[in-house]
């Protein structure tokens, strides 16, 4: 009973999020499950930094997803995010800036995916490294990400290869603006 005072119904009790990137006190933070990523910034950590606004944000770590500011007011729970293309995972919670772009923070994600493949599966194997490869050029190929993306994630073995694609997806629908 005392734990459930806390959080929503689905997703009771308190989560430890840690919140890195241009805010004036990153950190790890203890808050109700169900917590606005805004109400999280502003009241936690400060506010943003001096010259930054907000611009993005990952809501799970690497493969989380990543959500535009206008999203900000989604609870970070268990529920709530999947329906945007994201989940909270770890609660590593990565903010973004204006001054910085998702499409390479989601090249970022896929160079560490490639790298951390264990090579065992070839959708994850291949399709990290191709899909890394996609991401390298200026206009992203869209339709052909989109297929790949659709492929690791049915096919791979593990979570690693089917979450793999999860900022890529995000990005393409949320940022399309950055990879036309």
């Amino acid at each position: 009973a005392a734990f459930r005072k806390w959080g929503t119904e689905k997703s009771p009790g308190t989560k430890i999020l840690c919140v890195s990137g241009p805010v004036k006190r990153p950190g790890n933070y203890e808050v109700p499950m169900g917590l606005p990523l805004r109400t999280l910034i502003e009241e936690h950590c400060g506010g943003m930094l001096p010259g930054h606004e907000f611009y993005a944000y990952l809501p799970g770590g690497a493969s989380g997803g990543i959500l535009p500011a206008s999203k900000g007011d989604i609870p970070l729970d268990f529920d709530t995010l999947q329906p945007h293309g994201c989940f909270i995972g770890s609660a590593a919670i990565v903010i973004l800036s204006q001054h910085d772009k998702a499409a390479a923070a989601a090249r970022n994600l896929m160079k560490f995916f490639k790298e951390e493949s264990c090579g065992q599966c070839t959708p994850c194997r291949v399709g990290t490294a191709k899909a890394l490869a996609l991401m390298e050029e200026k206009s992203w190929n869209q339709p052909l990400l989109g297929e790949l993306s659709q492929a690791m994630m049915d096919a791979s073995i593990c979570g690693l290869g089917q979450a793999a694609p999860n900022p890529v997806q995000c990005v393409m629908k949320y940022f399309p603006h950055e990879v036309a």
